[in-house]
């Protein structure tokens, strides 16, 4: 039976049961008993290059099978995985690695060592830190947080839950599995699921679609932005059951537009890389629950929404939302802080409410709000207009400080429609002219910042520039 806080005893049980399924496609099928074969290889190799209990290794590679095999034999000898994502420059790199003093860094798919002593195993201790994930922040240095046995543990069984993974499954993460969304769907392999790998370093529609429909992937994960440049393309998926997307609120539009066009249900699910995971939308919920939230909150977690003064708010009332307990890390690496402040919770950033039957819906983040002349504009409310437009293909409203009102808002939008076409599709839609932008800007693609993130601080200064 696996043995919960030893992620390698569920590969161990599906090696033994199920010896010949397939547990990773990376171009062909690669079986439970091959994984198993690569994990243990992996041991005995990371082990001859002198790594210990305790030690830090980054490992920065693609989605590849590889990855994966790493990412189950560190933890077992004790180790500690630093995933480092491609996109990293040299700086935030040198102090990712100065900072947990890693031992080493792979960054290439190693020769597999079928020689050597074979290490001692780890205990299963759900307090030992097994990984330590790189935050995307857009100011500063990213943060390190430090994952533990069992946050892992609890994610893993509350994530899979809700998405009903199953032995059946083929996941295709859409996302580096370096960083948070996509390091999800490694939990599937536990289930008995197959993990599908796009192997390319740089995302495109084309060969994601081309993956999904070779590998017969039945679960896709990823952000929205993935959706919405599939939308732009033919989509025949005949064997995905359910999308599921994080990293960014998923405009109802683009989720209304994906079930039409393909009657694949898609959900949200939500947390954030320093606090934990939160919600989960199961493939089942109805439809307009899928489209509007981000699921009910799990049942393992402590939660609540708070207002400005740090008040709980009643159902259905927007405020902050807050996390605590074991989804949510102690401490940053190297740290003597984590992400809960003085009042024992984790301040998500986010403004959300709670409807009357208990699913969570995030409406925006406190700090994109803007505040024209007093009044407050949700620029998520804007987007999700703009993008209505069949000219608009994308679309990100920002502030621009104004001398009198303070902040106005700014449209960047993928697409050719100009400001007085806008504006006349607004007024038509009925938004209040208080929130139409007052400049558009036509870009060719959203600039990101993360997996799914618009880097909204970018687009802020570009804003600010142009206004010049």
């Amino acid at each position: 039976m696996p043995e919960p806080y030893r992620p390698v005893s569920y590969l161990e049980a599906n090696a033994g049961r199920r010896p010949q399924a397939s547990a990773v496609w990376d171009r062909r099928d690669i079986s439970f008993d091959e994984l198993l074969t690569g994990v243990r290889a992996y041991r005995r190799g990371l082990a001859a290059r002198g790594v210990r209990p305790g030690d830090v290794v980054g490992v920065r590679l693609p989605n590849v099978w590889h990855y994966v095999a790493l990412e189950l034999a560190l933890p077992d000898i004790g180790a500690v995985i630093l995933p480092l994502p491609l996109g990293l420059g040299e700086h935030e790199m040198r102090q990712a690695i100065e900072k947990t003093r890693a031992r080493l860094v792979i960054d290439e798919e190693l020769v597999l060592d079928s020689t050597g002593d074979e290490p001692p195993r780890a205990g299963a201790d759900p307090d030992r830190i097994v990984e330590i994930a790189m935050t995307s922040g857009t100011t500063g240095l990213p943060k390190l947080a430090s994952l533990s046995a069992r946050l892992k543990q609890v994610t893993f069984e509350a994530f899979t839950g809700r998405l009903s993974i199953n032995e059946d499954d083929r996941v295709l993460p859409m996302t580096p599995l370096t960083q948070g969304i996509g390091g999800m769907c490694l939990y599937c392999l536990r289930r008995g699921a197959a993990l599908v790998m796009l192997r390319e370093p740089h995302w495109t529609p084309e060969h994601c679609l081309d993956v999904a429909r070779r590998s017969r992937a039945t679960v896709l994960v990823g952000v929205p932005t993935n959706v919405i440049r599939m939308l732009h393309h033919s989509i025949s998926l005949p064997d995905a059951r359910a999308v599921a997307v994080a990293g960014a609120p998923l405009p109802p539009e683009i989720a209304e537009r994906w079930e039409t066009t393909t009657g694949i249900p898609i959900s949200s699910f939500y947390g954030s890389m320093d606090a934990g995971q939160l919600a989960v939308a199961t493939p089942a919920d109805p439809q307009d629950k899928r489209w509007t939230t981000v699921g009910r909150p799990h049942d393992i977690a402590e939660w609540k929404i708070l207002d400005p003064a740090g008040g709980p708010v009643a159902t259905g009332q927007v405020g902050e939302v807050c996390m605590r307990g074991d989804l949510v890390q102690q401490r940053y690496w190297g740290e003597d802080f984590g992400p809960c402040a003085a009042d024992g919770w984790a301040h998500m950033g986010d403004l959300g409410f709670v409807d009357g039957d208990g699913y969570l819906h995030v409406v925006g983040r406190v700090k994109d709000i803007i505040i024209r002349g007093g009044a407050n504009i949700n620029p998520y409310e804007v987007e999700s207009v703009l993008r209505l437009h069949p000219s608009v293909r994308d679309a990100c409203v920002v502030g621009r400080a104004h001398p009198e009102l303070g902040e106005v808002p700014v449209a960047f939008i993928v697409g050719d429609a100009g400001k007085d076409e806008l504006d006349a599709f607004l007024g038509r839609r009925g938004l209040a002219h208080y929130k139409w932008p007052v400049a558009v800007h036509a870009v060719d693609e959203l600039p990101l910042s993360g997996p799914g993130k618009v880097n909204r601080s970018a687009l802020r200064e570009m804003a600010d520039a142009r206004a010049v």
